[in-house]
């Protein structure tokens, strides 16, 4: 009898054994990380969509690896590196501003998550926000309509606010609404606007050589990063400083010593952003998932920035704030 007990043992141990080979080895999902800027300026960012992700069961070495390419704010290393991680290949893309632009060039087939940038619709790369019908969906912060938004605001703390200059980032593909946008609110305001595109940031200084000559009264800042982040938004609020002229920008930007800023939560962009690899990696079609708005803006102001200017911002203004920087 104990040699029968001990048959049926060493079958079962065989067949659990057996079961266990023919179980398919964990999927290991490889996500392109396409940043159009530095590692330590996007660290913030990146650990709070890795966060997400472990939250929804994606450990990093076991179910999923990440290829990192930053472009440390050089734009012409955008395509290569958006090539680079289609030809690996990649099961995902993960990007923002103007990356979803640069990696469809290269894909139409591998999904694309915008966590934040301009609308898809609007620069070609979706059908529409219900129903984005390509490769490209995610998060947009309708950029175009924050920067109109920028100027009633600048209105508010300047009344006799006249002209006013506009920093792009040359060739993005959220310029023409902005002019569309900006153009119109301008129009309706009574502000003429001075825009000038740049590539990098041995160009700001001349901008701003070109908005002195002009008497402009301000300056609103698009939200790229080149513009918003590390030693080059520095050097904006310097130059802005130095002529005595108030910046206005992005959230970050206004951290680093500019005036005053409207926008999205970036940070909760990327939260939210890995609800959408989820569910991609799961089966769902990057075409059939609305594309979301922002719901969460902030409004902020550098106070030491408005002093070293000789600006006052009225009471039933900073009231409004979310933000107060001192």
């Amino acid at each position: 009898m104990e040699r029968r007990f001990l048959l049926a043992a060493v079958a079962a141990s065989w067949s659990l054994a057996g079961r266990a080979m023919a179980q398919p080895a964990q999927k290991v999902w490889r996500l392109g990380m396409l940043m159009p800027d530095t590692a330590p300026a996007l660290r913030r960012d990146i650990e709070i969509l890795q966060r997400a992700l472990r939250e929804l069961g994606y450990v990093e070495g076991r179910n999923i690896v990440f290829e990192y390419r930053y472009t440390d704010g050089v734009a012409e290393r955008l395509p290569v590196m958006a090539r680079q991680l289609v030809e690996l290949p990649v099961d995902l893309i993960v990007t923002y501003t103007s990356g979803a632009s640069a990696a469809h060039e290269f894909t139409d087939r591998i999904p694309i998550v915008q966590v934040a940038g301009p609308d898809p619709v609007s620069v070609g790369l979706a059908r529409s926000i219900a129903k984005p019908g390509g490769n490209v969906t995610g998060l947009t912060i309708f950029v175009a309509e924050i920067m109109a938004k920028r100027l009633e605001l600048l209105r508010e703390i300047d009344p006799e606010a006249r002209r006013v200059g506009v920093l792009l980032y040359k060739s993005h593909p959220a310029n023409p609404p902005i002019y569309d946008k900006m153009g119109a609110t301008a129009a309706a305001l009574g502000i003429d606007l001075l825009p000038i595109e740049v590539s990098g940031a041995a160009e700001f200084a001349p901008a701003f050589s070109v908005w002195r000559d002009k008497q402009v009264q301000a300056v609103i800042s698009h939200d790229h990063s080149i513009f918003a982040l590390g030693t080059n938004a520095q050097q904006l609020a310097r130059l802005a400083i130095d002529q005595r002229i108030p910046l206005l920008g992005a959230v970050d930007q206004c951290r680093n010593g500019g005036l005053m800023s409207y926008g999205v939560n970036i940070q909760a962009l990327f939260m939210r952003s890995a609800r959408y690899v989820d569910r991609i990696l799961k089966g769902a079609s990057p075409g059939d998932l609305p594309i979301e708005q922002p719901t969460e803006f902030v409004y902020a102001f550098n106070l030491r920035t408005a002093r070293a200017i000789g600006v006052t911002i009225p009471p039933s203004i900073l009231v409004r704030a979310d933000e107060e920087i001192e």
